[in-house]
């Protein structure tokens, strides 16, 4: 036993792209059944940390990980405390949600900062659609969320430690960009018009809608801009089209929890192989269709339906807000000069 354990926390004998496809799938795949068995109202979040924590985190130790939640937590629990004063004002809180995005934009002036923006935004403005258009009991949603970063951060850590990691090259160090206003004023609008819209019409399957807005909003360059919407539309609707399929597969066997696992750990590995057999943005198109292939997974798959119309709808939902933007980037940033991209060095 202690040489299997042996072998195991030295890496399996793995090459490194096998390694970090497992670590992936087995994290992923522990905290979305984690998600199931504890019967969580808001499962979901078990499948969007660790996807997030397995495709963008550089930091996997217990100080790094507790660093990159902690803004996403106190955004969580900012909205909150915003919408429960506000209850009755809900221009008030569409205001302070568009100061709060404004002033994440003014600092994101280096890439890791705009990639750490789009969690504490996202997870904000769930709170707030959720609060202003739902019934749903809110502090034991922060409840939640909190308990779901715990779960990820143990999993996460324990996974590590058995398919430990090679030491990388140290992260490209990019000159800070000054972020103008216009950029800002770009960032506000887009975020803040899908705020607005969601805040007003009841459609909380569109609300997931807002993480390719937001990646795209933050965008200095337009052509960085469009890549983000090109790219969004082969991950966000592929993602959906993969889990389609795996819903077929589960044939209505997803209450059979190994059936469930294995089929879901396999989806997660195949992903995760071409992931970590890729570089550049090729890695990053297989990082970003894990997510969107996991997430309407956890949300719409029950013990007793398969959700393929609401996967179905998402898809769809997708596809418009994505052709969305294209039209303002076709309409709108063509009249107006975005800063140059960032120069690294």
């Amino acid at each position: 036993m202690s040489k299997i354990m042996t072998n195991l926390s030295s890496g399996g004998g793995f090459s490194a792209s096998t390694n970090e496809a497992l670590r992936i799938a087995f994290t992923i795949t522990i905290c979305m059944l984690a998600g199931k068995l504890l019967d969580l109202d808001s499962a979901v979040y078990l499948a969007l940390y660790p996807s997030i924590v397995m495709t963008k985190a550089k930091d996997y130790s217990l100080k790094g990980l507790v660093k990159m939640f902690t803004p996403t937590f106190l955004a969580a629990s900012t909205a909150l405390l915003v919408v429960e004063v506000f209850q009755d004002h809900p221009f008030i809180v569409w205001t302070i949600s568009l100061i709060f995005i404004d002033q994440l934009r003014r600092r994101a002036n280096t890439p890791a900062k705009l990639g750490g923006m789009l969690m504490p935004t996202f997870n904000w403005i769930l709170v707030v659609v959720f609060a202003q258009t739902t019934t749903m009991d809110m502090p034991d949603r922060i409840r939640e969320i909190l308990l779901s970063m715990i779960i990820t951060i143990i999993v996460t850590k324990v996974m590590v430690w058995i398919f430990p990691m090679k030491k990388g090259n140290k992260p490209p160090v990019f000159t800070p960009q000054y972020v103008t206003y216009q950029n800002r004023l770009v960032s506000m609008g887009l975020i803040g018009c899908g705020l607005g819209f969601l805040m007003i019409v009841d459609l909380i399957s569109a609300t997931f809608c807002m993480v390719p807005v937001i990646a795209a909003a933050t965008q200095f360059s337009r052509s960085k801009f469009i890549d983000v919407v090109e790219r969004r539309f082969i991950t966000q609707v592929g993602g959906c089209a993969v889990a389609v399929i795996f819903t077929l597969l589960m044939a209505g066997h997803q209450n059979i929890i190994g059936y469930y696992a294995l089929g879901l750990g396999l989806t997660v590995f195949i992903i995760a192989r071409l992931m970590t057999t890729s570089e550049g943005v090729s890695r990053d198109i297989h990082g970003d269709a894990l997510l969107a292939t996991m997430l309407p997974i956890q949300l719409y798959i029950g013990n007793n339906t398969l959700g393929l119309e609401s996967t179905f709808l998402r898809a769809w939902e997708l596809t418009v807000t994505l052709g969305i933007l294209f039209i303002v980037y076709t309409q709108v940033t063509s009249r107006c000069s975005f800063q140059r991209e960032f120069v690294g060095h």
